[in-house]
């Protein structure tokens, strides 16, 4: 073999080995980076949820797979919003026939099966699908959501007293099912300027107006759905960060009323 050759298969050896050593530096800083920004994504709005006498009346792995459920005690603590402290009214962004929500005799005769959702700070609007459970053989497991946002049946409807669970996908380039909840991480920071986000949940009965006061992240391994608690809450879900997945954004809010 000539010199030359030698030479050059030696510098295509080198040329590799820098590449591979390159490429890891900045796998290494991209997972260091991702790690910190879902670390702000843990955000708790600096008001209380409003509060009526009605109100109060009333183990994910890999995505949805082993998927447990169980009761929980209510820590929630809720005192009217001292308006004060802000300019506008918790109301100004609300349809001018909202109602601060009431529990009536007669609920039990409603359709509340979710049909669609809506946040409008981040262009959200989509149809609810409820979730079938899938036979894995040797375990069951909820199906994924596609190109729409899923909910858990096993968890509570609108306006029930208890948690209702849903899950969309941030991103899913391979499988391609969809974005639906691409900009759910951007609500952490919208609480920051604003505390009046809501989410809107329509059913066949009437849409349900849910404040939004709280957003944290869990390890996906360590998420357990509970359902129980004292008034009625939406519970959002989605995976982060971006093209890691290992960990799951929750945003949590209570109902406020209908319309």
């Amino acid at each position: 073999m000539k010199f030359s050759q030698i030479f050059l298969k030696y510098r295509i050896f080198e040329f590799t080995g820098l590449s591979f050593v390159l490429l890891s530096i900045l796998l290494y800083g991209f997972i260091k980076f991702s790690d910190s920004e879902i670390n702000s994504l843990n955000n708790q709005s600096n008001i209380n949820e409003i509060n009526t006498d009605e109100i109060n009346d009333s183990n994910l792995q890999n995505n949805l797979n082993h998927i447990s459920i169980i009761g929980s005690q209510n820590d929630s603590n809720n005192t009217i919003i001292n308006q004060s402290e802000f300019n506008d009214s918790p109301y100004t962004k609300l349809p001018t026939n909202f109602k601060l929500y009431k529990k009536s005799i007669l609920d039990f005769l409603d359709d509340n099966t979710p049909l669609s959702i809506s946040i409008k700070e981040i262009g959200l609007n989509s149809d609810i699908k409820a979730l079938e459970i899938i036979d894995l053989k040797d375990a069951t497991s909820y199906e994924t959501p596609k190109n729409i946002v899923g909910h858990i049946p096993q968890s509570y409807k609108p306006g029930e007293k208890g948690k209702s669970w849903y899950f969309g996908h941030l991103e899913s380039f391979i499988k391609k099912e969809g974005n639906v909840f691409h900009m759910l991480p951007k609500i952490p920071g919208l609480m920051k300027t604003d505390p009046y986000l809501y989410i809107h949940i329509k059913t066949n009965s009437r849409t349900y107006v849910y404040h939004i006061y709280k957003t944290e992240v869990v390890p996906r391994n360590d998420l357990v759905l509970e359902i129980e608690s004292d008034i009625s809450e939406v519970i959002l879900v989605t995976c982060v960060p971006s093209f890691l997945y290992h960990s799951r954004l929750l945003v949590h809010s209570k109902l406020i009323g209908t319309y």
